[in-house]
């Protein structure tokens, strides 16, 4: 490393040549990852047609992916594949580009489907698309968002990607069965629900971090690696949300607070609140909580969650989570891309919507 000097109180006057340069590389990082971005954004919308028989659906598309959304899965597509060495953005980038959108809107026809089946009223502060159009019409409009989904893979013609692709979406739906399964269910496992949030989160992360080492040549040793990050990742960000779900507010959620109650899902806060009782024996504490449970009763719940610390502690889940993520990255060569990729395990749980 280059020498640096220090003056006279002890302190660094000015960063040092190394120090700059990562800044600078960094910089430039995050630049080539916003411009990728807005090539996946002009691909999320040029990838419906204009045919007079799909104008109705790509209407309806449209109002969703217009919605916007922070677009934290194709962003993680695209800071994964500068990590890899072997990336070359002349060959590799389009083909990036593609998969990055087609993950994204994989994401939000599941969004769509898990708004009908929740009576969601709001998603990213607007209504939600069966709130305008009825839930037949947004139940079709999310299957034609898979049909885009897959037509986008066109471009990159990888087998793998269309096989992982595959595997996620038949995990989504089995995290769909498994939250319907245990609906109400307060003598959940945390084994199960930590199942149950790898299946509906966790393997879309998984997904989006790893996809680039199937694309990218002689990167195959890095996809495990990129799994297990981008999982860590997955559940690190769902716990967050599940905790935001009892201390947030709704202006700031951009949808209703508390609807993890009102559908009867147990998440971990409550789950680390009946434990905490448990532990404690109070008996009358928890059967007071079961009951404020199956009333939906949300200021009761939330009274019972603060009295029992399971926030702080759903949030030391949370920070566990990340910490495995960052670490699964230590087998990928340090770069700039990697340093982002690691910021993304921080912003995860430090985020407030």
């Amino acid at each position: 490393m280059a020498a640096q000097s220090i003056n006279a109180t002890g302190t660094n006057p000015m960063p040092t040549q190394d120090a700059t340069a990562a800044a600078c590389a960094l910089e430039a990082a995050r630049a080539n990852v916003s411009a990728n971005l807005s090539q996946v954004e002009y691909l999320l919308n040029a990838t419906y047609t204009n045919h007079h028989l799909e104008t109705q659906v790509n209407a309806m598309c449209m109002h969703v992916i217009n919605a916007g959304g922070k677009r934290i899965r194709p962003r993680l597509v695209l800071t994964s594949a500068p990590a890899l060495p072997g990336y070359d953005p002349k060959r590799d980038q389009e083909n990036i580009c593609h998969v990055a959108a087609s993950i994204e809107i994989l994401h939000t026809a599941t969004l769509v489907h898990d708004d009908v089946i929740d009576k969601a009223p709001l998603r990213r502060g607007a209504p939600t698309l069966h709130e305008l159009e009825g839930n037949h019409a947004a139940v079709l409009a999310g299957d034609y968002l898979f049909t885009r989904c897959f037509a986008l893979l066109q471009r990159p013609r990888n087998f793998d990607i269309i096989a992982e692709i595959s595997r996620t979406l038949s995990q989504l739906v089995v995290g769909e069965l498994y939250q319907l399964e245990h609906e109400g269910d307060l003598n959940l496992s945390l084994e199960t629900y930590y199942q149950t949030i790898y299946a509906k989160t966790g393997v879309l992360f998984e997904l989006a971090a790893s996809a680039p080492a199937f694309l990218v040549p002689e990167s195959t040793d890095f996809i495990a690696p990129l799994k297990t990050f981008g999982r860590e990742l997955g559940i690190a960000f769902q716990i967050t949300d599940d905790i935001l779900d009892y201390s947030s507010s709704s202006a700031t959620l951009g949808k209703d607070v508390g609807t993890d109650l009102a559908d009867q899902r147990i998440t971990l806060p409550v789950l680390l609140a009946l434990r905490s009782y448990e532990r404690a024996g109070h008996n009358a504490a928890k059967e007071q909580l079961i009951a404020a449970v199956q009333q939906a009763d949300l200021n009761a719940v939330r009274a019972a969650i603060e009295a029992t610390d399971a926030l702080a502690q759903c949030k030391e889940q949370a920070q566990a989570a990340s910490e495995r993520a960052q670490q699964a990255l230590a087998a990928l060569p340090e770069s700039a891309a990697r340093t982002l990729l690691s910021e993304l395990a921080l912003k995860a749980i430090a985020r407030n919507h």
